[in-house]
């Protein structure tokens, strides 16, 4: 195309971007009726999200086109656009294909300009009203700058935001019209090269999961993993995402670290709490010393049999007088690991919990990863003082591992709070040398007590840990004492630190 056919089409495609930022707006903007209305204008506050991103990316917003750009195929681009301003601007059609009824739809006005003095001031206070809740609460504070270009899109159309009501009649068509936006947003996408691709699809991640950690509700939560299920991406990220909004449901199901601006449901039904929080199971008749092994010691971490098979259990001691104040929070923390099934988490399977009160102790009993074998352990402190050659690729290879279950355990708003070294096993057949162990999957042990995340739990519920100046070198400064901080997630990420140094 000469150089006029492409600056028109580029002026098209930023006038079809307008108007789909304005529909995005005009949806979130309406009332609706019902628990998927909900979830539409969850999935609609990513899209756009994703939309102006790749905007960003190519300079199609107001006042900021790149003149580098100026090869990016547009005119499909314009298309694509169009295709979507139409898909979220007819109600006709969004009746018709998808069973969204709407009223009150964008009249003429709006595109012939008509409009009264009042229009910016009052799109402001509609957007402010609408902004403050939900999902879109959290990206606003996470990414102020989508709500910016968004209010310069209303401000270049120059017309009023209309209120709508709308109704969704058919949930499977509502899958549909979000599968088509997503479709078209997706498209966009590819006409990045693969760097900016790759690079907005981190963003993207990166977003998701502090929306994660920042939901205060189960139903936020739950409508973020509807939209990463619904998702075309089958990618490892996208699952170890979803395992991490899945186990923070639990979390709050349970109160387990409680932030106080979080919320536990008093109203579920059992049905749908059975559902997502697993049962506990008592683990305490047939458990005995395994095969070769001397008496249990009922302390730290030993292997056991049950019911004819080779299980693991970290113990935590409790002293008579306080025993109920820690059976509660074990039962809880029990419940958490029962939970986890990705990966990512670097864990082994968490059978249940096994209390011993004439011993001082409760146990948390977990599964070994193959129960015909005859496993022992070895820690990564003491590998670090058996095994002084380990390559540098391995040594990354373990700290990835490391790095990723602390992302995966903030981003559900847990911590570990007991992360050190000698937490850090690995499972090899018994007789085995220590580079074998070293090649084994790390597993991460010996998480703290789950309690709320307040001051008053953390001076109630931490024990005061009995260890050498050694063990010391891994907690933070103000974590440590009697008048230690309550918990955060910085703490955790110098214990992180401190064994990769």
């Amino acid at each position: 195309m000469d150089p006029a056919t492409v600056i028109a089409v580029i002026a098209f495609a930023f006038q079809s971007f307008q108007g789909c930022v304005q529909a995005f707006e005009f949806f979130h903007a309406a009332k609706h009726i019902g628990p998927d209305g909900d979830l539409l204008r969850t999935f609609l506050e990513f899209e756009r999200f994703r939309l102006i991103s790749w905007a960003e990316r190519v300079g199609a917003e107001p006042g900021r086109f790149n003149s580098s750009r100026i090869n990016l195929n547009w005119d499909m681009a314009r298309g694509l656009l169009e295709q979507l301003q139409i898909l979220m601007s007819n109600a006709e059609r969004l009746k018709e294909r998808y069973s969204l009824d709407v009223a009150g739809w964008m009249p003429d006005a709006v595109e012939s300009g008509q409009h009264d003095n009042n229009t910016s001031q009052g799109n402001d206070e509609t957007r402010a009203a609408v902004v403050d809740r939900g999902i879109a609460r959290l990206i606003k504070r996470l990414k102020p700058r989508v709500y910016t270009v968004t209010g310069k899109a209303i401000q270049v159309n120059n017309g009023p935001l209309k209120k709508a009501r709308w109704a969704i009649r058919d949930k499977t068509k509502l899958q549909r019209f979000i599968g088509d936006i997503r479709g078209i947003i997706n498209n966009l996408h590819l006409l990045l090269d693969q760097a900016e691709r790759e690079g907005a699809n981190t963003e993207y991640d990166h977003l998701i999961r502090n929306v994660i950690s920042l939901s205060t509700t189960t139903s936020d939560v739950g409508q973020v993993i509807e939209v990463v299920n619904g998702g075309l991406s089958t990618s490892r990220s996208k699952q170890t995402i979803k395992a991490a909004a899945s186990f923070k449901q639990v979390r709050l199901l349970l109160g387990a670290d409680k932030r106080e601006d979080e919320v536990t449901p008093t109203s579920s039904s059992a049905a749908d709490t059975r559902a997502i929080v697993p049962y506990l199971k008592k683990l305490k008749r047939g458990l005995k010393p395994w095969p070769g092994e001397a008496d249990l010691r009922w302390a730290g971490i030993e292997f056991a049999e049950y019911n004819g098979r080779q299980v693991l259990i970290q113990w935590k001691t409790a002293r008579d007088e306080d025993w109920d104040k820690f059976e509660v929070p074990t039962k809880c923390i029990t419940v958490l690991l029962m939970s986890i099934t990705d990966e990512s988490f670097r864990s082994l399977r968490c059978m249940g919990y096994c209390p011993m009160k004439e011993r001082g102790a409760h146990g948390i009993v977990y599964e070994t990863p193959d129960s015909s074998a005859d496993w022992t352990l070895k820690s990564l402190k003491e590998l670090m003082s058996s095994c002084l050659f380990v390559s540098l690729a391995r040594r990354l290879e373990i700290g990835l591992a490391l790095a990723e279950t602390v992302l995966q355990l903030h981003t559900a708003g847990w911590m570990h709070k007991n992360l050190r070294s000698e937490n850090i096993i690995f499972l090899a057949a018994r007789g085995t040398d220590g580079h074998s162990f070293l090649r084994s999957e790390p597993y991460v042990v010996g998480y703290d007590y789950a309690r709320q995340d307040t001051t008053e739990a953390a001076q109630n519920y931490t024990q005061l840990p009995d260890t050498d100046l050694e063990g010391e070198l891994y907690r933070h400064p103000q974590a440590r004492g009697a008048n230690r901080e309550a918990y955060q997630k910085r703490f955790d990420l110098r214990c992180g630190a401190v064994i990769m140094v």
